[in-house]
């Protein structure tokens, strides 16, 4: 019996390839947003236009009031480990409104985004970092004028984007009005756009993404 046991073992180990299980492979995007509101309210049918993704086989990762370096902790196991063709990348308004009860400076976003970036790159994914939003103020944290602090974070993400040949998409550029903030047209709290804005942000990236 003793001699006849290593002989089963090896049946069952090497012999069993008919009964092998197909396991479902994971869905493959074409590409995977990650962000904070902005890009969560994207996705939610009172607010953006969810459809934008479905249809498109775009996935929305928003996380509400999160900063870069907490977008930054889970980038890997939810965009690189996923394998989209395209990653896209939105954020900074929150760290500028120091949510995280510090002030973090436009270097330290920027090189928060550049590491995603690398982490997306290096896996063969096509980086698409974008533009944040104009405001000339956020309701949540009225001491902070951030007007001109978002200009200067939008020069430090073009220029990393032309530096290292990643895709940019210059929203701020197409909402801004002559205040340098984000207008009732397009928001209704002027940090959030609304679905017009959406609109505006669609039409600019879709492009982008489908070449």
């Amino acid at each position: 019996m003793k001699k006849i046991l290593p002989f089963i073992l090896i049946l069952l180990l090497f012999g069993c390839d008919k009964n092998k299980i197909d396991l479902p492979q994971p869905h493959v995007y074409d590409a995977i947003f990650i962000g904070d509101s902005i890009t969560a309210n994207w996705n939610k049918e009172s607010k953006g236009h969810p459809e934008f993704f479905s249809e498109n086989n775009f996935l929305c990762l928003g996380f509400s009031g999160k900063t870069s370096g907490y977008l930054k902790t889970l980038f890997n196991k939810g965009v690189t480990e996923k394998h989209p063709g395209k990653a896209v990348i939105l954020c900074g308004t929150n760290d500028i409104a120091q949510n995280d009860g510090v002030y973090v400076s436009n270097e330290e976003i920027c090189d928060n985004i550049a590491w995603m970036a690398s982490e997306a790159a290096g896996s063969g994914i096509k980086v698409v970092l974008c533009s944040v939003l104009p405001s000339t103020h956020f309701y949540w944290a009225t001491s902070i004028h951030p007007e001109d602090i978002i200009i200067e974070l939008n020069v430090l993400i073009k220029a990393l984007a032309e530096e290292k040949g990643y895709a940019y998409v210059d929203y701020y550029s197409a909402l801004v009005d002559s205040n340098k903030g984000l207008p009732s047209e397009y928001s209704s709290d002027g940090c959030h756009p609304n679905q017009a804005g959406y609109t505006v942000m669609e039409n600019l990236i879709l492009p982008i993404l489908q070449n």
